[in-house]
């Protein structure tokens, strides 16, 4: 065969190969505390036929303003549902991967650098890109943010494609609320080409005036696209007023830091100093806007873990740009390997999922890690329910959410409806902070679901006005006596 169709026989492989490893990471269920409530977003739209603009879910802050701005997302993960269950929503994720790897993989090849480079960068990228590709709307932002990033660059090589990009920001701020990056990365092309710059490490191409008021009313009809969204002008504000949440900030773990006690963190961090030595070492002029978009791209990650993801596609396209083997490696295989390779992958890719199959369970109460998430004590309620005012764990609101249809929760993961009032009281008693008890008492709290370990079940078993209702060794529920919790009959 021709070495281009061999290319594209292993460009399929490795993509599928980066997919499976997607299909693996839920051999034990779902893992991610928000793809339940999603689900149930997207559920409640679906059959109101409307945008909730008031939260529904919990008596605590019962119709307080919901600014519900992965809308679109959390519509098409319950439709992939619908259809489907568990290989509904799988298949819709894995539809989404496939489109960010093909994107990505067609931004690596503007480079024109050596094949195998692109395609180690995709492998690489892909593997470490795996603990952000959840079922949640986050996915959606990782295509367009590449997106952005290939019209930037048909732009530089005098291809206009700009119109498309309020198109995108449109499409981006129905989905998800990090839709301010795509303007962000335009406005950041935009101040680069301001600045003329001629060195011997560094280039950047000065924007004539046109060239200039172009840009500048593209990015003007993006920030006005972010704004046709059922949350109107609302929405513009929104990720600001979040990012400006510092008890949000400072006790969610995706805002945090990373943690460099973690392996893949420092994987991260080994792969960024990589990039950077890459970046001072390269033989090639460095465009200015690379440099920043690098710089600001790790100063986030750093600063808030959840934007690893971000920069690790920075971190790839630096590498396929600038990076230029000495060595020409041959990309030709000969005789027997060429046909022994697509049946041989084949059979290793279905040894791994038969290794790794997820459950056949639909995505229910069951569909979780048992040691994770209270399968055992949620099959108990539904045996012997419990009425009443519940106290519920902030990592498990979502699962209750969804699978105890009707039942309000405490507080969840939609950690800005619930700020600041409900999550600082909720982590006050949590943490047995000395008014915890008289904060129980004013929310009327009649039962508590709680991990085993947690601190707040350790000190209520001792106390004599509560109850075990349900033990085992991930959850417990206790029922406050005297007129706490009724069992439903």
């Amino acid at each position: 065969m021709k070495e281009t169709l061999w290319r594209h026989l292993f460009l399929f492989l490795l993509i599928s190969g980066l997919l499976l490893f997607i299909v693996t990471a839920f051999s034990g269920g779902i893992s991610d505390p928000d793809t339940w409530w999603h689900l149930a977003a997207g559920k409640y739209i679906v059959q109101t036929r409307s945008v909730p603009h008031a939260d529904p879910f919990s008596w605590t802050v019962a119709g307080k303003p919901w600014v519900t701005h992965e809308w679109l997302a959390e519509v098409l993960l319950y439709l992939a549902y619908a259809a489907g269950q568990f290989w509904g929503v799988l298949s819709f994720l894995l539809a989404v991967a496939s489109v960010l790897f093909l994107l990505y993989w067609r931004l690596l090849t503007t480079a024109k650098g050596p094949f195998f480079v692109a395609a180690l960068v995709l492998l690489i990228t892909g593997e470490m890109l795996y603990p952000f590709l959840e079922l949640r709307p986050q996915v959606f932002s990782y295509v367009l943010c590449v997106a952005f990033l290939y019209l930037l660059h048909c732009y530089e090589q005098g291809k206009n494609r700009l119109f498309l990009l309020p198109l995108l920001t449109a499409l981006w701020a129905n989905n998800h609320g990090s839709f301010f990056l795509g303007p962000a990365l335009l406005l950041l092309y935009t101040c680069c080409g301001l600045v003329p710059l001629r060195h011997e490490k560094l280039v950047n191409r000065r924007l004539d005036k046109m060239a200039l008021a172009r840009l500048l009313l593209v990015l003007a009809l993006c920030v006005a696209a972010a704004a046709l969204t059922p949350n109107g002008g609302k929405l513009l504000v929104y990720p600001f007023s979040t990012i400006g949440a510092s008890e949000m900030m400072d006790n969610i773990q995706e805002w945090l830091s990373p943690d460099f006690h973690n392996p893949y963190n420092q994987l991260f961090l080994v792969y960024y100093l990589g990039t950077f030595l890459l970046l001072l070492l390269t033989p090639q002029r460095i465009r200015l806007f690379d440099l920043v978009l690098f710089l600001l791209c790790g100063a986030a990650a750093f600063t808030h873990a959840r934007f690893i993801a971000y920069a690790l596609l920075v971190n790839g396209l630096l590498w396929a740009n600038y990076y230029r083997p000495a060595l020409r490696w041959k990309t030709q295989l000969k005789g027997a390997v060429k046909y022994a390779l697509l049946p041989a992958l084949l059979a290793l890719y279905a040894v791994i999922l038969a290794g790794r199959m997820p459950p056949q369970d639909p995505v229910d109460y069951r569909f979780a890690d048992p040691q994770e998430y209270p399968v055992k004590a949620l099959a108990y309620l539904k045996e012997h329910p419990l009425k009443g005012k519940m106290l519920n764990y902030y990592g498990w609101g979502g699962y209750l959410i969804w699978n105890r249809a009707g039942e309000k929760v405490f507080i969840d993961g939609r950690a800005d409806v619930y700020l600041p009032k409900v999550f600082d009281d909720y982590r006050r008693i949590t943490h047995l902070a000395p008014e915890a008890p008289a904060l129980l008492e004013a929310y009327g709290i009649d039962y508590v679901f709680m991990p085993a370990a947690a601190a707040l079940v350790q000190a209520l078993r001792f106390s004599p006005d509560w109850e075990t209702y349900y033990a085992d060794q991930t959850a417990v529920i206790l029922v406050k006596k005297k007129g706490g919790a009724s069992r439903a009959r």
